[in-house]
C-alpha cells in the first residue's frame, strides 16, 4: 500500500523552474505559487492533480519564467481567468494598459458598467428609459453570461426570433421599429466595448439588413391575410386611421367642451407630452410656441423638457381665429393655486400651464385618454383609435386643403416629407367629397394666402375681393389637360393628387 502511494506521487518529483505547484487540502485542484514585480502570488488553476496536468502546468511556468528573462511576458494575456482588478494591477506594473481579450469579457459585464456610466449623462429623459428598459428588461436577461466573442449575428438573429410583447396580444409580432429599438441600445454597448478595448471583431449587427427585411415582409402578409379573412363588407381598421370630418365632427359632440382646446390641438398634430407642457406663455399673438414636453416615468416622477427630442420638434403653430378662442378661454380657465413639481428641482405654479382637467388639476394625457377620449369613442360608435389618429387626419387634411408640403413638414415637426408620405399618407375614402367642408371646420385663415389661391380661387377671390374675369371661366375645363393631370387628379379624388 506505501509503495503504490509512493508510486503515484512519483511525478512530482518534478519541479519547475520557475514558481512551485502545489495543491491545498480539500480541493483536488493544482495551485500557483510564483513572485513577479516582488509580489507573492497564490491562485488555482482549472485543472485536477494529475500526472499529466502536473508535467502541462510544469512546462507553462517554465514557458512564463523565460518569457519574464526576455521581457516579454504579459500578465493579463498569460493569465486570463485571474479577477480583471490583479490583471489590470499587474498589466500597469509592466507599462502596459490593460485590455482584456472579448473571450475573456461577458456581456453583462461590461453593459452594467456602461450603463451606470452612460445613461446618466443622455440629456433626454425619454433616451435614458428607453435604453434602461431595452437593456435592463430585454438584453441583459439573455445575453449577460455570454462572452463579447460568443455574439455573432446567428445569436443575435436567435435572439430576435424569440423576442415576445410585454403588452397586449401575444400572438402578434413586434414589428421591425419596435425590434430596431431594442437592439439600438445593444448595438451601442458592442461598439463601446470595442472602442474601449481595441478588439477587432466583426459587428454583429451589420448583417441584420436581412432579418429586418424579413420582419416587415412578415408584417405585410400577415396584414394580407388578415384582409383576406375579412367579411366583405368589413374594412382593414388601424388605430391610427384618419378620422373623416363627420366622424371628428361626431366624437367631438361626445367630448366635454372643456376638452375641447385639448381635442383642436390634437388635430393640429400636438402629440401627449407636448400637450402637457404647453405654458402660457407659449400662447403668443399669431401662433403657439411648441417648446416644452413633460415626460412622466411612473406615476409620481416626472421629468420637464425644455429641449425637444430633436431640433425640429421645436416649432411655431399658426393661430387660427377659431383655435385661438379655444386656447384663450384655456389659458383663463387654468388658475390652479397650487405648485407641479418635477424632478432636478424643478417647481413650476400649476397656473403656468395652459392646459388643464376639468377639475383644475393640471393636464394628465393619460388621464385625459382613458376618461374622455375612450368614453367618447365608444358613444360615438367608432372603430377604437388611439389620438395619435388625429395626428395622421391632420395630415391628410391639410394635404387636402392645399397645405404647402414643405410647411405640413414644418407644422408637424419633422426634418423630411419622408414621414408625410410614408408614414401618413394612407388615403381614406370619403376625404374628397368633404374637402370644403374640411376647410369651413379649420377656418379659411389655416392657409396661407397663395395656398387659398391654388386650392380654392373662387374663396380667394372672394377674401380679396377680386372679380372673376369671364374668359378665366371658359379657360378652367382645360386647365387640368395644360398641367398633364387628369380629370379626376386635378379635382382631387386620387391621393397622388396631393401627396406630392
Amino acid at each position: 500500500m506505501k509503495k503504490a502511494i509512493h508510486e503515484s506521487s512519483d511525478y512530482k518529483q518534478r519541479k519547475p523552474r520557475y514558481g512551485s505547484l502545489y495543491r491545498t487540502n480539500g480541493s483536488k485542484y493544482l495551485y500557483i505559487s510564483m513572485n513577479y514585480f516582488k509580489q507573492r502570488l497564490r491562485f488555482p488553476t482549472d485543472r485536477e492533480d494529475t500526472p499529466e496536468n502536473w508535467d502541462f502546468f510544469c512546462d507553462f511556468l517554465d514557458e512564463v519564467g523565460m518569457k519574464i528573462r526576455n521581457q516579454t511576458f504579459r500578465f493579463a494575456r498569460t493569465f486570463y481567468w485571474l479577477d480583471e482588478e490583479t490583471k489590470a494591477h499587474f498589466s500597469a506594473l509592466e507599462g502596459n494598459d490593460y485590455k482584456p481579450e472579448p473571450e475573456h469579457v461577458q456581456f453583462g459585464e461590461y453593459a452594467t458598467e456602461w450603463m451606470r456610466r452612460r445613461i446618466p449623462t443622455f440629456s433626454s429623459i425619454s433616451k435614458k428609459r428607453d435604453y434602461t428598459e431595452a437593456l435592463g428588461k430585454r438584453i441583459l436577461p439573455y445575453f449577460a453570461q455570454m462572452a463579447f466573442s460568443s455574439i455573432t449575428t446567428s445569436v443575435v438573429e436567435t435572439f430576435i426570433d424569440n423576442l415576445e410583447r410585454c403588452k397586449g396580444p401575444q400572438e402578434k409580432a413586434l414589428s421591425k421599429k419596435r425590434v430596431k429599438n431594442i437592439i439600438g441600445p445593444m448595438s451601442k454597448v458592442w461598439e463601446s466595448a470595442c472602442n474601449d478595448n481595441n478588439w477587432n471583431l466583426r459587428n454583429p449587427f451589420d448583417g441584420l439588413s436581412q432579418k429586418f427585411a424579413g420582419i416587415q415582409d412578415s408584417a405585410d402578409q400577415e396584414k394580407e391575410r388578415r384582409a383576406a379573412l375579412m367579411e366583405e363588407d368589413e374594412d382593414c381598421h388601424s388605430t391610427r386611421d384618419v378620422f373623416l370630418l363627420s366622424e371628428w365632427q361626431r366624437l367631438l359632440s361626445f367630448v366635454d367642451p372643456h376638452y375641447h382646446p385639448v381635442m383642436e390641438l390634437l388635430l393640429m398634430g400636438l402629440i401627449g407630452s407636448e400637450l402637457e407642457g404647453l405654458l402660457k406663455r407659449h400662447l403668443k399673438d399669431d401662433c403657439l410656441q411648441i417648446r416644452c414636453a413633460v415626460i412622466r416615468e411612473d406615476k409620481n416622477t416626472m421629468h420637464l423638457k425644455f429641449k425637444p427630442k430633436n431640433w425640429y420638434r421645436k416649432r411655431d403653430l399658426p393661430l387660427t381665429a377659431k383655435l385661438k378662442t379655444l386656447l384663450e378661454q384655456a389659458a383663463a380657465a387654468s388658475t390652479s393655486a397650487g405648485i407641479i413639481r418635477f424632478e432636478s428641482g424643478i417647481e413650476l405654479p400649476a397656473s403656468a400651464f395652459l392646459l388643464t382637467m376639468k377639475d383644475g388639476a393640471f393636464f394628465n394625457y393619460r388621464s385625459f385618454c382613458k376618461t374622455i377620449w375612450n368614453p367618447a369613442m365608444k358613444q360615438a360608435g367608432l372603430e377604437r383609435r388611439i389620438p395619435y389618429a388625429s395626428r395622421h387626419t391632420m395630415v391628410q387634411w391639410s394635404s387636402l386643403v392645399g397645405v404647402n408640403k414643405e410647411r405640413l413638414v414644418d407644422l408637424v415637426g419633422h426634418s423630411t416629407k419622408t414621414m408625410i408620405d410614408e408614414v401618413y399618407g394612407k388615403y381614406r375614402n370619403g376625404l374628397v367629397e368633404e374637402k370644403s367642408l374640411i376647410l369651413d371646420y379649420l377656418g379659411e385663415d389655416f392657409l396661407a394666402l397663395e395656398e387659398l389661391r391654388t386650392a380654392f380661387p373662387e374663396r380667394y377671390r372672394q377674401k380679396m375681393a377680386l372679380p372673376l374675369i369671364a374668359s378665366q371661366i371658359a379657360e378652367a375645363p382645360a386647365m387640368a389637360v395644360a398641367f398633364g393631370q387628369s380629370f379626376g387628379q386635378s379635382q382631387g379624388l386620387y391621393p397622388d393628387n396631393y401627396l406630392r
